[in-house]
């Protein structure tokens, strides 16, 4: 109780008072830069729990009102909650994940509502072949989107729709919502098209700055930039794509395990260390840490959030953990990182969120 006193003092205080931390963005709204400021004071406190997809279905259900997996289990929302923006670009109605924009529109300012956390990725199709982000097979896409690129025109228009998008986000008093975008994420790894394998380190840097000078030219200033590569053996690797910190606020880390003992432990070891390169960094360079995305899907180990999860991140100062989303779709039955109610992982699942430094909605209003 003492801990949630203090944290909710700290966050009142960072709310009213001039922020002392600043995003990159020197335009940034008043409103990012307060989210910027209770991100760092959140931070310092402990590790808030975030869910993909959460407010809009789950396992077995689809699109139920006030409900989420997450609340099922624990009888609380996630303090964070990521959202897709995948064929945003396309004009679509809905996203890959067939969630209705005009959905994800309404939860995000639900979520303002209710004090929690908005973050969005970005999975954009393949330019040239029409095919999903995941069609990596070409190692031109980024180069031709870059400009003189045979794709360079047809790409900023797709910027300039995820643009409009940021710019529709408003609260009942007009003001732009904050938002934290993690984009063009888990570069290091070679299953997207702007992977390590598909281009250049000097071509994915151009391509990060381009799309932020390009949305902030376009005025969208509400965003909050994180850049979360997968596991990395070494911080060379970490920051040999890094586009500069006059272009990222965020460094976050993306990781999944399943529960074969040796995949494991190698997820033990890389989450400990992924997390001292970025927690470490981000201290001296005044930026924020946090784990993009994370889990094991199905949770078949009982013990997986307080046992295996829990005595890692407990070590680091990072402003949350995201758990990847509990699909909704019939041909998916076991596609979810988050117990819901009634599974083994429930209780286990409880408890990881019970510790004090574990945070959720209610946590941090």
């Amino acid at each position: 109780m003492y801990i949630l006193l203090v944290l909710l003092f700290i966050i009142v205080s960072c709310t009213l008072s001039e922020p002392s931390y600043n995003p990159i963005d020197k335009k940034a709204t008043k409103e990012t830069k307060q989210l910027y400021n209770r991100l760092v004071a959140i931070r310092d406190i402990g590790i808030m729990v975030g869910h993909q997809d959460a407010l809009a279905y789950g396992h077995n259900w689809y699109k139920e009102k006030d409900r989420s997996d997450v609340k099922d289990v624990v009888g609380d929302y996630p303090a964070v909650i990521g959202w897709e923006l995948g064929h945003i670009e396309l004009d679509a109605e809905f996203n890959l994940d067939s969630v209705y924009f005009t959905d994800i529109r309404k939860y995000i300012k639900e979520t303002q509502e209710r004090g929690g956390i908005t973050t969005v990725s970005w999975h954009g199709d393949n330019i040239a072949t029409g095919n999903t982000s995941w069609d990596c097979n070409q190692d031109t896409i980024v180069s031709s989107v870059l400009p003189n690129g045979i794709h360079h025109n047809e790409y900023l228009t797709w910027l300039n729709r995820l643009g409009d998008f940021f710019l529709s986000l408003k609260d009942e008093s007009g003001n732009f919502i904050p938002i934290v975008f993690r984009m063009y994420h888990e570069h290091t790894g070679g299953w997207f098209w702007w992977g390590n394998k598909q281009c250049s380190p000097a071509e994915y840097k151009s391509l990060w700055i381009m799309t932020v000078d390009f949305l902030r030219e376009k005025g969208v200033h509400n965003l909050i930039y994180a850049y979360s590569p997968a596991t990395v053996k070494s911080e060379e690797e970490f920051f040999k794509r890094y586009p500069g910190d006059d272009y990222v606020d965020i460094l976050g880390y993306d990781c999944y395990t399943t529960n074969v003992p040796s995949v494991l432990e190698q997820y033990r070891k890389d989450m400990d260390f992924n997390l001292s390169i970025i927690t470490r960094y981000a201290q001296k360079s005044d930026k924020i840490a946090i784990i993009g995305e994370t889990g094991m899907e199905s949770i078949p180990n009982t013990s997986f959030f307080t046992d295996e999860l829990y005595p890692i991140i407990s070590k680091y100062n990072i402003a949350w953990v995201l758990f990847w989303r509990n699909a909704w779709e019939v041909d998916k039955p076991h596609h979810y990182y988050i117990p819901y109610k009634g599974h083994k992982s429930s209780s286990d699942f409880m408890k990881f969120t019970s510790e004090p430094n574990i945070l959720m909605n209610n946590d941090i209003n």
